[in-house]
């Protein structure tokens, strides 16, 4: 309060004023040697070792002890809260420390009732009670006068010894495995019901001589528990973290495994067909032994069974691109063989691909290759029966994921973070999430998805591939810097040439069959009609031609372009196109004569006053009030989109087959397609067989 020349006058929390000479201040006790010896242990060392719940308990006490001997928390009228003092706590009310602790510990009861987190910890037996009776209370009041602060410091976080040492083995052991079990199938369950489970288990083992300490035993189930999770949603997080496994798969040869996964494109693009911005999906193929991005496709949202076996019909296919000054071509298929054998089997020359560093001009290769295996999540794409059958005639084996643990396949996951570099650089980068997107994303000038793929093939071809991989390793020269193409060249030069065998045709090996009878109206498949006069000398065919039991022919369908269907002419061989017989009509021009029988229907029903913009619409809120519950403007215009865009790919990668067999003499399907009939699979010899 004051500090003179006689000494210093000090005010306690008790409201007693007290004046020390210099020579009699209490903090020293006495000096030897020079060093002040002190009153009491200095508590700041020992109250920083401390943890954040130890001295949050230690402080709640000293709140408890103050407002139970002065009525104020702070332990000062000057520092008085709303309402203090309260009765009867402080010495202004007359009421003994017996009964004011009788009274805090009522108190302090009713709080606890209110203390969500401490009745869950009751709940779930970390504590047995919230809650102080009187004599503790009162114990805490004894020591705070004797010893202070230091006096409430609860003496069990001072012990130097760990739990876990003072439960015995035999339970520990038992007590991880029960915990083990919780892998987020099981309702949460109490600590006493954990310890219960685990002395029952020991008991039936023959172990009847245990004795564990009661708070160390629970104590130590608390924190297993806390390490494996407290809920079944966290249990089963744990479980999905985990990964086995300390070793990678040893891929030492291109195409051994190959790498596929979808993900949504963080750019929107521009729909011609709406006029509006919309989301794609990327479908990406790598493989893990080289880092090489053998295929990239931009989908719709969301992407279906057959975009992912149009993604491995490009894995299949060799592509490039050409740099000629500024300007850039498109990834294009390059794969026709260069010259054939008398044995009908293509013939190739050993191919680098690896890039020249000194410059982008000139050609770069995407290589092909047949891969043993593939390696992707359980989307709904990848275990689509149409999938699986490809992989199936295709003889590639499927490897999938285990559930939740995107570890499983990390190159393409890695992959993914990769593009967030290719798609920055362009308008209408939305971002990862909505905190992450600007506000005038869907204002910039956007690329179409077809735009979009030729944009990430460019970045596959002149950057990723041409890059430093730091995935790439080699034993023993930890140093070397490789990129994806490299490796791929260093590989195949141990391993010998694997391209695919290329024909024209090939897209047909990866589109569905489906059997028609042909008529004299032609085929029919889902109520529309198909007829082209390549099917005339089949009209009449006799039961069992292309397969036993009818007279039922094989037809490509394409499910994105049902403006025409493919047949394989057993004579030439060739896959020729069959036309709707409705598709001439869609673009048939708005001639004379209907504009005038047109215009006499509309005099006939009394003229233009008949028909307003309205008139229909009053009609049905009049009479029906709503047709139907319609879908919304927003959701129909996303599909009307993914379908314009799906009809696009279809129509690109047919015409450029059709290019193709018109330029190159066919040659045979790589594999028969979804289970055929012997008599008709044998025309189709397979030129993946051995030989």
């Amino acid at each position: 309060m004051a500090v003179n020349e006689t000494g210093v006058e000090f005010r306690d929390c008790v409201n007693v004023t007290t004046h020390f000479r210099w020579d009699a201040l209490p903090v020293v006790r006495e000096v030897r040697d020079g060093v002040p010896s002190l009153l009491a242990p200095a508590l700041r060392p020992l109250w920083d070792s401390l943890d954040d719940d130890a001295r949050s308990v230690a402080l709640n006490r000293l709140e408890v002890v103050q407002e139970l001997v002065t009525g104020y928390r702070d332990g000062h009228p000057e520092f008085r809260r709303p309402g203090e003092p309260q009765p009867p706590f402080g010495d202004g009310f007359g009421v003994s420390i017996a009964k004011r602790a009788t009274a805090m510990a009522v108190l302090l009861s009713q709080e606890a009732q209110a203390d969500r987190s401490l009745q869950r910890r009751i709940r779930d037996g970390e504590i047995e009670q919230g809650g102080v009776n009187s004599s503790t209370i009162r114990n805490w009041e004894r020591l705070w006068r004797e010893q202070g602060l230091y006096g409430l410091i609860d003496k069990r976080s001072l012990r130097g010894s760990d739990v876990k040492e003072r439960v015995d083995a035999r339970f520990r052991e038992l007590a991880e495995q029960v915990v083990a079990t919780l892998d987020g199938t099981r309702s949460s369950v109490a600590i006493q019901e954990l310890e219960r489970q685990v002395r029952a288990q020991l008991r039936k083992s023959g172990i009847t001589d245990l004795r564990t300490p009661r708070q160390a035993t629970q104590t130590y189930l608390s924190n297993l528990l806390q390490q494996r999770g407290t809920t079944p949603r966290a249990q089963r997080n744990k479980v999905l973290q985990t990964v086995s496994g300390s070793r990678q798969y040893p891929a030492i040869r291109p195409g051994q495994v190959v790498a596929i996964d979808a993900t949504r494109a963080d750019n929107l693009v521009f729909d011609p067909l709406t006029g509006i911005p919309c989301s794609v999906e990327i479908l990406t193929a790598i493989c893990v032994a080289t880092r090489v991005i053998l295929a990239l496709r931009v989908v719709p949202r969301s992407a279906n069974g057959l975009e992912a076996g149009l993604l491995a019909y490009d894995i299949c296919r060799p592509f490039s691109l050409a740099v000629n000054g500024s300007s850039i071509s498109e990834w294009r298929w390059v794969g026709l063989p260069e010259q054939l054998d008398l044995s009908n089997v293509a013939v190739h020359p050993l191919r680098r691909v690896s890039p020249d560093f000194s410059t982008l001009q000139g050609e770069h290769a995407i290589p092909s290759v047949m891969p043993d295996a593939i390696r992707s999540d359980h989307g709904s794409i990848f275990v689509s029966q149409h999938f699986r059958a490809l992989l199936h005639d295709l003889k590639i084996d499927l490897l999938l994921s285990r559930g939740g643990k995107p570890t499983d396949n990390p190159h393409v996951e890695r992959w993914h973070e990769t593009l967030q570099r290719a798609v920055q650089q362009l308008p209408g980068y939305k971002g990862r999430n909505v905190s992450e997107r600007g506000g005038l994303v869907a204002d910039e000038p956007l690329l179409t998805a077809h735009e979009l793929q030729e944009h990430l093939r460019r970045f596959v071809a002149l950057d990723y591939h041409r890059s430093w991989h730091t995935g790439l390793v080699l034993h023993g020269q930890a140093d070397a810097r490789l990129c994806p193409l490299e490796m791929w060249d260093a590989l195949v030069e141990v391993t010998g040439r694997i391209d695919v065998p290329q024909q024209p045709d090939m897209i047909y090996q990866f589109l569905p069959i489906r059997w028609g009878t042909i008529g004299m109206a032609g085929v029919e498949f889902s109520e529309m009609t198909y007829d082209s006069p390549i099917l005339d000398p089949f009209r009449r065919v006799s039961i069992g031609h292309f397969r036993e039991g009818d007279r039922a022919a094989p037809f490509f369908v394409d499910p994105h372009d049902l403006s025409r269907i493919w047949f394989r002419h057993p004579d030439s061989n060739r896959v020729e196109p069959v036309e709707w017989r409705g598709a001439n009509r869609i673009d048939a021009p708005m001639t004379e004569t209907i504009v005038n029988a047109a215009l006499k229907r509309v005099r006939d029903r009394g003229g233009n006053s008949v028909l307003n913009r309205g008139s229909a619409t009053r009609q049905i809120l009049d009479e029906l009030i709503e047709l139907t519950s319609s879908p919304g403007k927003a959701e129909w215009k996303r599909k009307m989109a993914a379908a314009a865009l799906r009809v696009e790919h279809s129509r690109r990668d047919h015409a450029e087959a059709q290019r193709a067999q018109n330029l190159h003499n066919p040659v045979r399907l790589i594999a028969t397609h979804r289970s055929q009939p012997a008599s008709f699979a044998e025309s189709w010899p397979n030129l993946l067989d051995d030989g």
